[in-house]
Parts: structure tokens; sequence; C-alpha cells
């Protein structure tokens, strides 16, 4: 049972004064009818509502609604970047002539696994009420045209790459993954459906392990 606000306030003020206990069960219960009864079994769960503490929902508004469009834009668009990089790999692998090492190649794998199942999972979530929509032109048009020359950049400079391909891949590595998990912990501030919020924390988690493991890596390639 839940109080409004003001009117609750003044309704358990009036009736926190009320103390049953100072009656006998045993001396009162004869003269208590079955109306009477009730009444005094609202007043108690009233009396007791009156102390539990409020539970207020996190407002949807058009700005909430708005930012959480524009943050999954921005996810969706970073994990169809990222679940394409163990193509990326055998593709310079096969015109370079030479792998990268195995443990890097680990990890690369491992990233593009990770973002590949994230994007299904988003996919799947994104119509769950409030729906979102996974649409990358919803960040603002500065934030685009930074993120597409960031793309270009690091496409130039993995494919033009000699010896140090795989200190080049690293290093990308380290920037999308630090973006992907706070963004993802962002999201999950504001994000008022259950299922993607509970997600968003796992999403975070998996790639902030991730980017210690490439930080850890780097350090030695």
């Amino acid at each position: 049972m839940s109080i409004s606000k003001g009117v609750g306030d003044n309704f358990c003020s009036q009736f926190n004064i009320v103390n049953l206990s100072m009656f006998p069960v045993s001396k009162t219960s004869m003269y208590l009818t079955l109306p009477l009864k009730i009444t005094l079994l609202v007043l108690t769960l009233t009396i007791a509502a009156c102390d539990a503490p409020d539970k207020i929902p996190v407002p949807q508004t058009d700005d909430t609604i708005q930012s959480l469009n524009a943050g999954y834009g921005i996810l969706h668009a970073t994990l169809r970047d990222e679940h394409h990089l163990k193509t990326i790999r055998l593709a310079k692998t096969i015109v370079m002539l030479k792998s990268v090492t195995e443990p890097t190649s680990r990890i690369i794998d491992d990233i593009a696994q990770t973002s590949s199942a994230a994007l299904d999972e988003l996919e799947k979530l994104a119509p769950l009420s409030p729906e979102i929509m996974l649409d990358e032109n919803n960040e603002g048009q500065i934030e685009r045209a930074i993120r597409d020359a960031l793309r270009i950049t690091t496409a130039k400079e993995l494919f033009t790459s000699k010896e140090d391909f795989e200190v080049i891949l690293l290093s990308s590595q380290l920037q999308a993954l630090r973006i992907l998990s706070h963004l993802a912990s962002e999201l999950h501030e504001i994000e008022t459906n259950n299922s993607r919020k509970v997600w968003l924390n796992t999403l975070s988690d998996q790639f902030e392990k991730l980017y210690l493991r490439v930080l850890s890596r780097l350090k030695i390639a």
C-alpha cells in the first residue's frame, strides 16, 4: 500500500500517535466487530507503509530517450566495427605473409567474438520497452565526423603499417575498448529497462577486462 507525498505524511502524523498495544487483546477483542477489526487492520498496514522508504522510479523524459538513442547508436556502430577485427587481422596476415604473435591473435579474436555476441544481444534487446533506436545518425554531427575521421585514420595506419602492425593494432584497441566500457557504464546509469540495464553492466565489465588484457600485452609487444 502506498500513500502520496504530502497527503500521506499528514495522514501518518495523525495516526502514528495511536498505540493499539495499550489495549490488551484479551480484553478488547470481545468488543470488536468484524468491520471494526478490518478498519484497524487497514490502519495498521497504513501506518507501517508510512515508515517504509519511498521508491521513486526514474522518469523517462524526452531528453533521457534522446540520450539513450544517441548512446546506443554509438555503441551499436562501435560493436559493428570491433566484430570485424578477426577479418582485419587475417587480411593483414595474407598481405604481409606474416601473422601477429599468438597471444595477440587470441586477444584480438576474443574482442571480435565478444563484440559479435554483444551486437546480436543488443539487437534483441532494442525492441523492449522503451524501444531504442540503433541508428548511428542519432549522435551529433560533430561527434559523427570525429568518429568517421578516427575510423579512416586507424584503417590507414593498420593497412599501411609493416613492422609495427601488431603494436598499432593493440593501441587502437585500447581506445575502442575503453570507449565501449565507459559507454556501457554511462548507459547503465540512465537505462530504465531492467533487462538492458543488467546486460550493460555485464558488458562494461567484459570490455574493461579485455582492455586490461590489451594493456598488459602492449607492454610486452
